[in-house]
């Protein structure tokens, strides 16, 4: 059913939004400048074209290389810092570089991340139905130097390979000891089982049993951040409304399932997932999750306004905290916000260090805008929680 003009123009004016901060048109102050109140008029008049003059729409590439059906697959050097390029710190977490990706109009959109161990592979998908892969580069100190080998493909649904953006509405992945994937999707909300594929989730999938009470779930704000976690319980995060709320529904998979039937941990029924409560900052919205090797979680958070543009955060909840019924404050490591890099970071991995540190890496979601970019930033996080 098409939406109502109201409700399509709430949408585009969220759109427009986001456009416009990450453009970071704002005087010292902080407060508006006349740039950004022009351009606010502009992106108003277009929404009478559905958002199309304002958000570029994506889609999969071809294979081969670095290529992608719309042209090569860049990647150039960032900073954390552009004022201080010579920074390297975020709280306890040490920056190993950063990568502007630029993917020909096809590769982008990206919204979930996952590492192999080894950190030479990674594999993202898009919110557009979209699977990226390719092979990371690293300079002698082994920092974040480059990609290689990228390509693009549809990611299948139940019914194939579908053009609804419904359907293949992707918001996490996380990989399974058999070499299976699982992937979080909203709008028709559901977490998906793939059963192999060594360059992400490919073949046919089936519906896992999704967490109990779904039915409320915000169209635009379910399953944002899925994992699994080192004893074999699976964790999810609802992103949920934009109400300034701090509390969001979290589920967690009940202990010893990796024994029951067939072993593999996977949910049988609705009621093996237990509910537990995770509280963002105010404003802000899970995004993404990435298991730590003594249990926790990283929590990858998002918010977004019309003054204070893109800020992440990056938050640590301990082993202990994860239980059902318990009400999660994490500790917050940094955030991500001017004058440092910034944008929409939606994607987060980890994968364990040469030194006993943990590595953590982040992506962006470009929404496929020439307004917004599509950043890969490696950190190294050293000690235990605390």
């Amino acid at each position: 059913m098409t939406a109502a003009p109201s409700s399509r123009v709430r949408k585009c004016q969220k759109k427009a939004e986001r456009e416009i901060v990450s453009l970071g048109c704002t005087d010292k102050s902080g407060s508006m400048t006349m740039r950004t109140t022009m351009l606010w008029g502009l992106l108003l008049l277009a929404l009478s074209g559905g958002c199309a003059a304002v958000v570029g729409s994506g889609g999969a590439g071809s294979e081969g290389g670095s290529e992608t059906g719309s042209g090569p697959v860049t990647s150039t050097p960032v900073p954390l810092d552009r004022g201080r390029p010579d920074r390297r710190t975020l709280g306890p977490l040490r920056f190993l570089g950063g990568l502007d990706v630029a993917g020909g109009g096809r590769v982008g959109g990206l919204s979930g991340l996952w590492v192999d161990p080894a950190g030479d592979r990674f594999v993202a998908i898009g919110d557009t139905g979209l699977v990226v892969d390719g092979r990371l580069g690293s300079d002698p100190d082994g920092g974040l130097a480059g990609l290689s080998e990228i390509r693009a493909r549809p990611l299948t649904v139940e019914e194939g390979t579908s053009n609804r953006k419904r359907r293949t509405d992707a918001e996490d992945l996380t990989r399974l000891p058999d070499g299976g994937w699982l992937v979080s999707l909203e709008r028709d909300h559901r977490i998906l089982r793939y059963t192999g594929g060594d360059r992400g989730p490919e073949g046919i999938p089936v519906p896992i049993p999704r967490p109990p009470g779904m039915e409320s779930t915000p169209e635009n704000g379910g399953l944002e951040a899925l994992t699994r976690l080192p004893d074999g319980r699976l964790l999810t995060i609802e992103e949920g409304e934009d109400d300034g709320h701090r509390e969001r529904r979290a589920w967690i998979t009940r202990a010893g399932l990796a024994a029951d039937g067939a072993g593999d941990g996977m949910p049988r029924v609705e009621a093996d997932w237990q509910p537990f409560t995770y509280r963002v900052a105010p404003r802000y919205r899970p995004t993404s999750v990435a298991p730590l090797p003594d249990g926790g979680v990283l929590v990858l958070e998002r918010r977004v306004s019309l003054l204070g543009g893109w800020s992440s955060r990056l938050v640590r909840v301990a082993a202990r905290q994860l239980t059902a019924g318990a009400v999660v404050d994490g500790e917050e490591l940094g955030r991500l916000e001017a004058p440092l890099i910034n944008d929409n970071f939606e994607g987060i991995a980890t994968r364990p260090g040469p030194a006993g540190q943990t590595l953590v890496y982040l992506i962006s979601d470009n929404n496929f805008s020439p307004l917004q970019r599509t950043y890969l930033l490696l950190f190294a996080l050293d000690g235990p929680p605390s």
